[in-house]
């Protein structure tokens, strides 16, 4: 009896855990499909920015170009776990930045758990699901202020880095400068109507551009995140089925045992009632 209540309390264990992770894969897919239709948008508004930019262009000149004050890299890692192997390449990467001499930000703890960082500048707690995008952005914006301003003169060459979804490796994307469209055939007879000065209209736009990249970099890498998070849950899910299903078994041998052993003590009492006694 002991045997079969310890298997049975280990099966609700096994259950009460799938339960867990069948919740966590649901809300990983729920993630991906509000982080898809995210995405899509943060795109076409890109694509405004870009279009205005090139009717821009048409009619003014593009900023001349300056030598960048300092060069920083943005690795975004993981805010949590369940991710498989998602960090290991992100903290060669980091640690590549590093030896490199580039002003290093590591988004996610665990991948600042990784780098084990002493630097509280060098860190930034990164997003669980994408409502928290803009909080972690404006952190990641409020870095690159202080940067800017401890660099000097000069524009900043921001870089990130960051899981392919496809699980094909890591993507490096520049973030700043922009690279500007070509100077394209006039399509308008006219410039464009403004109500800024060009060149802050310019600086204005640009920034804009800046900030949608920015935001399409996390929004890839969070997608990336939790399509292995949904692999690994997958893959766990499949194992607990397989423990489930060997301790059912066993659950089930253990009770058919006692079964037949209450049917031979009952046997073995109704022989020593119907034995008659020998005086």
């Amino acid at each position: 009896m002991t045997r079969r209540h310890d298997l049975a309390a280990k099966l609700g264990g096994f259950r009460e855990v799938r339960a867990i992770l069948s919740a966590m894969k649901n809300i990983a897919l729920m993630e991906l499909r509000a982080l898809a239709g995210l995405l899509e948008h943060q795109r076409r508004a890109m694509a405004t920015i870009e279009r205005a930019a090139a009717d821009f262009l048409c009619f003014y000149p593009p900023p001349g170009d300056a030598a960048p004050a300092a060069t920083v890299c943005i690795v975004i890692g993981s805010e949590r776990g369940f991710c498989g192997e998602f960090n290991e390449a992100l903290e060669a990467e980091a640690r590549a930045v590093r030896a490199r001499g580039e002003r290093l930000l590591a988004i996610g703890a665990r991948l600042a758990d990784r780098l084990g960082s002493d630097d509280p500048g060098e860190t930034v707690a990164g997003a669980n699901v994408a409502e928290e995008l803009p909080a972690v952005l404006q952190k990641v914006a409020a870095n690159l202020v202080s940067v800017q301003r401890a660099a000097g003169a000069g524009p900043l060459h921001v870089k990130a880095v960051h899981q392919h979804p496809d699980g094909s490796g890591l993507v490096t994307k520049t973030i700043a400068p922009l690279p500007l469209p070509e100077r394209p055939q006039r399509p308008h007879p006219y410039p464009p109507r403004l109500t800024l000065a060009p060149q802050e209209f310019f600086a204005g736009l640009l920034e804009q551009g800046l900030l949608l990249a920015l935001q399409e970099a996390f929004s890839v890498s969070l997608i990336a995140e939790n399509r292995r998070r949904l692999e690994h849950m997958e893959g766990a899910l499949r194992r607990l089925d397989d423990i489930t299903a060997r301790l059912a078994r066993r659950l089930n041998a253990s009770r058919q045992e006692e079964i037949t052993q209450e049917i031979e003590v009952i046997m073995l009492s109704a022989e020593a009632l119907m034995t008659p006694d020998v005086q």
